[in-house]
């Protein structure tokens, strides 16, 4: 069964731009990403920051379209690490996805993924303001750690990533474009469903 996404407006989606990486996604690559790594990089990578980092702990990487995720051309247990940083919506069909990209795991490797929460304040606020507007796709924190554990990792976590209050507020957030304070980074540790504008995890096959 697929899971169900929803939709944020596409105004105030901060999606994970590989470009330039967020604090909260560089803390998740180098908690989880060893140096020396051999890296799956799932869908489209348009900047060369991630590139960088990689390149820059030894870590060698393949990229893959997203569309080819259902059905991975590699030998089971070829990876240290997978990469799927906000794709999530280029992907036909979660469930496969998540199962493919385990399967080509070594035992220990780690999965890491980003997507837009669509439990955040502001898209919630957006949907029930702006119901006609364009809108990219995304997935709660709850939904992302039940696929993932569905799919057969054997620890999950997630967190909430990249959230604001002032940045974030209509109006008032055209004054601010900076990433959120220390305090409230800690705060989407605890409220990820609420508080993070993205959703970040890390999915460990046993």
């Amino acid at each position: 069964m697929a899971e169900t996404l929803w939709s944020a407006p596409a105004s105030t989606v901060a999606s994970v731009d590989t470009g330039q990486l967020s604090p909260a996604l560089g803390d998740l690559l180098g908690t989880f990403i060893p140096r020396g790594s051999h890296c799956l990089q799932v869908g489209e990578t348009t900047g060369i920051t991630l590139r960088e980092w990689l390149a820059g702990h030894d870590c060698s990487h393949v990229d893959i379209p997203a569309s080819r995720a259902t059905g991975l051309p590699f030998q089971d247990g070829s990876f240290d690490a997978a990469l799927l940083l906000g794709v999530i919506d280029q992907l036909g069909e979660l469930r496969p996805a998540a199962g493919e990209l385990r399967r080509v795991l070594k035992a220990g490797g780690v999965l890491l993924v980003t997507a837009t929460n669509v439990s955040y304040w502001r898209h919630r606020l957006d949907r029930a303001t702006r119901p006609n507007e364009p809108q990219p796709e995304g997935i709660s924190p709850g939904s992302l750690r039940r696929l993932l554990l569905e799919s057969g990792f054997n620890l999950v976590g997630v967190e909430g990533q990249d959230g604001a209050f002032i940045r974030d507020l209509p109006l008032a957030g055209r004054l601010s474009r900076r990433h959120s304070s220390g305090p409230y980074r800690v705060a989407e540790r605890w409220f990820p469903w609420l508080l993070g504008s993205n959703v970040g995890a890390f999915a460990i096959r046993a």
